[in-house]
């Protein structure tokens, strides 16, 4: 399977990113519900995400990671937003 080359230097809104599949180096997979700032530290960017469970099913807790802490982790866009 052939992937598609992303050019340096590209962007895309954080709103496209909601909903997207995350699986960490375990094998473990979330998707990521929002982002946000902490107004003492602008330069790095929070990830809100929730666990699916073995079922397929969203895990009620949100956890929040810095989004440079998942350098080894894998993602797919999905599109759109997370159903509340």
């Amino acid at each position: 399977m052939k992937i598609m080359k992303i050019e340096t230097n590209s962007s895309i809104s954080l709103n496209v990113l909601r909903g997207a599949l995350l699986t960490n180096e375990d094998g473990a997979e979330f998707r990521i519900h929002d982002f946000s700032v902490e107004l003492n530290n602008l330069t790095e960017v929070l990830v809100s995400i929730r666990e699916i469970d073995n079922e397929g099913n969203l895990d009620d807790e949100t956890i929040e990671l810095y989004f440079s802490s998942l350098k080894k982790w894998t993602i797919q866009l999905q599109g759109g937003c997370i159903k509340k």
